[in-house]
């Protein structure tokens, strides 16, 4: 990855740590709350590959990180909320790679693209209520290791609303562009001798 990438990688996750702080505080029911802050991994992803869609998700994922680790009930297990953003991230590059032949002439089909990238980042969370919990802490609130479908449910939910976000953002020529032009390098002119 070049130095646009990682700007571009940083960028994104300010962007996905500030769309946090606007949806997860205000919504917050114990350790559940909306968070919006995919939608800059998932951009990432589609755009720049597997690899810069896990590192915007893992960068995305700091303040959630914080919020529901220290700041929550998870602990130290709040690093993993920035782990299930970079698998959705990778997912999601893998995914449009895979289908891009039919993503660029059908944009809508970024919907089930996104929401089939989501299975990897669920199966994780089911890990981390289910198993990680109850292993690594066994002092934590009873209702924690069950916290795992309330999370589930309402994450499908955000990725089905970031895979309409998505689908209308890459039908916009413009956004698409202007993605793609700061994530090509620039053309330096050629002189004649």
């Amino acid at each position: 990855m070049n130095s646009r990438y990682w700007a571009f990688a940083v960028m994104m996750g300010a962007l996905g740590n500030a769309l946090a702080a606007i949806t997860v505080i205000p919504t917050m029911i114990q350790q559940v709350a909306l968070d919006f802050s995919l939608l800059p991994a998932i951009i990432a992803g589609i755009y720049g590959g597997w690899a810069l869609g896990g590192l915007t998700g893992f960068i995305a994922g700091i303040l959630p990180s914080i919020w529901f680790g220290p700041l929550g009930h998870l602990g130290p297990l709040g690093i993993t909320t920035s782990v299930g953003k970079a698998i959705m991230g990778i997912t999601v590059g893998l995914l449009s790679r895979a289908f891009k032949r039919w993503l660029d002439s059908r944009t809508w089909l970024y919907i089930p693209v996104v929401i089939l990238a989501f299975l990897p980042e669920a199966l994780w969370i089911y890990l981390v209520f289910a198993v990680m919990v109850p292993l690594f802490l066994p002092a934590a609130p009873a209702f924690l290791s069950g916290l795992w479908a309330p999370i589930l449910l309402k994450g499908s939910f955000e990725v089905t609303v970031m895979g309409f976000f998505t689908a209308a953002l890459a039908g916009h020529n413009g956004f698409k562009s202007q993605i793609l032009s700061f994530l090509s390098p620039p053309s330096l002119p050629i002189r004649k001798t």
